[in-house]
């Protein structure tokens, strides 16, 4: 008698393997840390020495890391380096068309246009386990990025998580961590692991406050909700537009709650 085995669900339905592996993943987020960093520097030391060259190191490393216009402006700067050498390497490591190998390809199952209502839906259920919680709703380290009446700060903060941050972490972790590791272990251990990495990475944002590890729950359920749309989709579009959507959403809310609420 013959048995028929059960349907796979969305997420448990296996992909072609990606043309590379987890080492190649875990060494493009090594290098993302690496770049981060050595840049970061870089662009403090020139900010330093050609506008501030007679203050102390310590008052204007604060100014600058409290600017909307130095962050936003470096760190786009920064992320627009890696997004393009990434792209670079990948050529030159991919036999065949890129776009395929990253899964840059029309979306299945969910149809892109209902993507932003999906993140708006997240982003303001996030917001109201916030305030239930009695949290602020703007981290500490991102407010004074945003407090303050400077179109251009906030031009170039939106710049940085709009439209520049967004695509760049989306490569690195749905991009290339996901289906490396997807093809190893499978979807669903593969969909937690690489939420909890990219949970782990925004205590770049958040480390070192009374609130960090509420902070990075939060990205590990955005992370969840990014990768299982990658993964239920089959596509790379939707956690780019998911991510980009959430990050505007947060975006205009720190402007208007810190600058604008009576």
């Amino acid at each position: 008698m013959s048995t028929r085995s059960s349907p796979r669900s969305p997420t448990e339905e296996l992909e072609p393997a990606p043309p590379w592996g987890i080492g190649f993943a875990v060494s493009a987020l090594a290098y993302f840390l690496m770049a981060q960093f050595m840049l970061g520097v870089l662009l403090f030391l020139i900010y330093w020495v050609l506008l501030e060259p007679n203050q102390p190191f310590e008052a204007v490393f604060q100014r600058a890391s409290s600017s909307g216009r130095f962050m936003g402006l470096a760190n786009t700067l920064i992320y627009l380096f890696i997004l393009l050498t990434l792209g670079a390497g990948l050529r030159l490591w991919v036999r065949g068309p890129l776009r395929q190998a990253l899964r840059l390809v029309p979306p299945i199952r969910i149809p892109l246009w209902a993507v932003p209502f999906l993140a708006l839906g997240l982003g303001i259920a996030l917001d109201a386990v916030t305030m239930a919680l009695g949290r602020p709703v703007i981290p500490e380290t991102l407010a004074p990025m945003f407090r303050g009446r400077d179109p251009l700060g906030w031009a170039a903060m939106g710049m940085l998580t709009v439209l520049v941050g967004p695509p760049t972490e989306e490569l690195l972790f749905r991009g290339l961590l996901y289906p490396a590791l997807a093809a190893r272990v499978g979807p669903m251990f593969s969909i937690y692991l690489v939420s909890l990495i990219f949970a782990l990475f925004h205590l770049l944002t958040y480390g070192g406050t009374a609130d960090q590890w509420f902070w990075i729950a939060q990205a590990f359920l955005v992370g969840l909700a990014l990768t299982g749309l990658r993964a239920r989709t089959r596509s790379l579009w939707p956690p780019i537009l998911m991510h980009m959507t959430l990050n505007l959403y947060a975006t205009v809310e720190a402007i208007f709650l810190l600058n604008f609420r009576a």
